[in-house]
């Protein structure tokens, strides 16, 4: 029998960019006859003529009222699909299509997850390699979950696995991480980032950084535990702080302390530090508001 194989597209303003990524996923598909194919592309509110692409190509398409987000669009992707397997696959060409016969061979070797890592191109730029490293580092330290360095939403993985994800309620998801989190047996294959042959990347900075809030904010409680003993600390300082100014002033009778002078110091601290700690919280609680609003993480405008 056939196994089929589901490919999800992500894709916001690819219009130059869907027949080029088509043609070179059907050349890839020639080279595995003994698969069947199923694209599914979601257009992601797209300013363009991406949709218009997406008709004539005689495959699966899904179209958003507007632009909710990557993750949205894989997890609509992941909704729609009935394949075996399902690979992840950015519209933009940076995801080489040339590697799935490679994530299928690992597949076929027993792993449930065949992660991919993007191994690092001067094309990327320094500032958005490195605000990457800090972000995997920040969260493998803190979190309950670990993520390779350098991954991406390109992977395969299999039905079982699929089946998992879709049961998860939570609206802002972070499937890199949800995708470790499950811990099914899972292999890593290294790729070459393509530069973007059309078009300017839609990931913006304030995106990247509402991602990674997703990220820290699903899988630690490290930032709550700190702030519990640095409030703590800070406390016994006070407490301490204030002990002995009283006791230096009964023992010696002396006004060596200006005691408006410290007391306008510490409350100048301890303001700053509660706001510190408010602003930290306040991150858990919008995150606890949108799951509790209970709205749904897309809209779909039409369906092919």
């Amino acid at each position: 029998m056939t196994s089929r194989i589901s490919i999800i597209i992500p894709s916001y303003n690819e219009g130059q960019n869907v027949d080029l990524l088509h043609r070179r996923l059907s050349a890839v598909a020639l080279l595995l006859p003994e698969y069947e194919f199923e694209y599914i592309f979601i257009d992601d509110g797209s300013r363009d003529d991406t949709w218009g692409r997406i008709k004539t190509l005689g495959v699966r398409g899904i179209r958003f009222a507007r632009n909710f987000g990557h993750q949205a669009a894989i997890e609509a992707g992941l909704r729609a699909a009935t394949g075996e397997a399902v690979i992840m696959l950015d519209g933009d060409l940076q995801h080489p299509p040339e590697l799935i016969p490679t994530l299928i061979e690992r597949w076929r070797e027993g792993y449930e997850v065949v992660n991919t890592k993007r191994a690092d191109a001067a094309h990327a730029g320094y500032i958005k390699r490195l605000s990457s490293h800090l972000f995997y580092r920040a969260l493998n330290t803190i979190s309950e979950i670990t993520i390779e360095p350098g991954s991406a939403d390109f992977r395969l993985i299999d039905r079982r696995v699929v089946d998992e994800l879709n049961k998860l309620t939570e609206k802002n998801k972070f499937y890199r991480g949800l995708v470790n989190w499950l811990g099914f047996r899972s292999a890593v294959v290294s790729y070459e980032p393509s530069e973007r042959v059309h078009g300017n990347s839609s990931y913006s900075f304030r995106k990247m950084i509402s991602l990674a809030r997703v990220g820290l904010t699903s899988f630690s409680m490290t930032p709550i535990r700190f702030i519990a003993f640095m409030g703590a600390c800070i406390f016994v300082f006070g407490g301490l702080l204030t002990a002995f100014m009283f006791l230096h002033r009964l023992i010696t009778a002396t006004d060596y302390f200006g005691g408006a002078a410290i007391l306008a110091g510490f409350i100048i601290m301890n303001n700053g530090f509660l706001i510190f700690i408010f602003g930290l919280m306040s991150t858990y609680q919008v995150t606890m508001y949108k799951e509790l609003q209970n709205r749904p993480a897309y809209i779909v405008r039409e369906e092919l």
